[in-house]
């Protein structure tokens, strides 16, 4: 089996002179020499690997070669689908559906800890020989000098694969770093740090789905006119210092912000009293704490929220946002800083 590439032209030739029948003939010897057939998908593998020897996709397929095996169809189409998920991902636009990325970026993590582990097992394939090399190299008389120049030569290029397949490992790593962290952002507020509402929906699928839970939804009591007394500056800070008193007080409960300045709390396994126990001390921790304009010293009244909880399952949580928000709507009513469950309304 054959096993090395040169550095050529990109397609029709014109940065290093290599006509299009070479580096065509050049790919189709490559298939050839793998026993791929000469399909449009294999045909871009070969182009990639014959043209563009720091790609990530050739990179992975000297991950394959260099363990001494021939490239397997399985193998030559998960590197080519993760070659067209990364160029999909980098060249898409921001206004792209959420949804669409967040399924762009599962494919792209799923094919590239495929990669790490074909050049993973060639790490070890490529070290262990030459280091098998080295030991026989000691062992080999001096008038033998050609073979030690051989296995010599054998040893420095095994150790220059073994370099490469290092740094292809450092590049997969960082990108698989860098998809997931875009995914969890993804999932977050910016401001918060909360589950925003896809982290919210995300969250609802990690239980059965017929799993009984209480949910609640949550607002600040008079945010606007600390809104338009203070800016929305100040408006933002509320809301984070709120998010985090509420977050704190709620834990291990799944706080999201919904919007604005509402926030919409899953509390699975609780009774109707529990969760009403719950979000009761979470809104006396909240008005306990002193909030004061950073910039002016002066003092904000203390700070409340009113809520609506219902019983629902997962299944049926995002519909039952509509009646939890209906209480809410009535706590208002009621005068604020007031906790509706179900049907019965009571003071926070």
């Amino acid at each position: 089996m054959k096993f090395g590439r040169t550095q050529q032209g990109v397609m029709d030739g014109s940065e290093s002179g290599t006509p299009f029948k070479e580096i065509a003939a050049s790919v189709l010897a490559f298939l050839d020499d793998q026993s791929l057939d000469p399909t449009p998908g294999n045909y871009e593998l070969g182009f990639l690997y014959r043209t563009d020897p720091e790609s990530l996709a050739a990179r992975s397929v000297d991950g394959v070669l260099t363990t001494g095996a021939k490239l397997r169809q399985d193998q030559a189409d998960y590197i080519l689908g993760a070659y067209h998920a990364l160029v999909r991902t980098q060249g898409a636009s921001p206004e792209a559906a959420p949804e669409a990325e967040t399924r762009t970026g599962a494919r792209l993590r799923h094919q590239t800890l495929q990669l790490h582990d074909l050049a993973s097992d060639a790490v070890s394939v490529t070290g262990q020989f030459g280091r098998d090399l080295t030991a026989e190299l000691d062992q080999i008389e001096v008038e033998s000098l050609p073979i030690a120049r051989t296995i010599s030569t054998m040893i420095a290029r095994s150790s220059d694969a073994e370099r490469n397949l290092v740094a292809a490992l450092k590049e997969i790593d960082a990108l698989h770093a860098e998809v997931a962290a875009a995914q969890n952002d993804a999932l977050r507020d910016s401001l918060t740090g909360l589950a925003n509402r896809r982290g919210f929906a995300a969250e609802l699928t990690k239980g059965p789905g017929d799993a009984p839970l209480a949910l609640a939804i949550c607002d600040i009591d008079r945010f606007k006119a600390i809104n338009d007394r203070h800016g929305h500056p100040v408006g933002d800070r509320v809301i984070k210092a709120v998010a985090e008193s509420i977050a704190r007080s709620c834990a291990p409960h799944v706080v999201s912000r919904w919007g604005g300045e509402e926030f919409v709390i899953l509390m699975d396994g609780v009774t109707l009293d529990e969760a009403y126990e719950i979000i009761a001390t979470a809104n006396q921790a909240l008005q306990k704490r002193a909030f004061r304009i950073r910039e002016s010293g002066e003092a904000l009244a203390p700070i409340s929220f009113s809520a609506g909880i219902v019983l629902t399952q997962r299944t049926r949580a995002l519909d039952a946002i509509a009646a939890a928000d209906l209480l809410l709507y009535r706590a208002k009513q009621a005068g604020r800083n007031t906790v509706y469950v179900q049907d019965t309304a009571l003071a926070a």
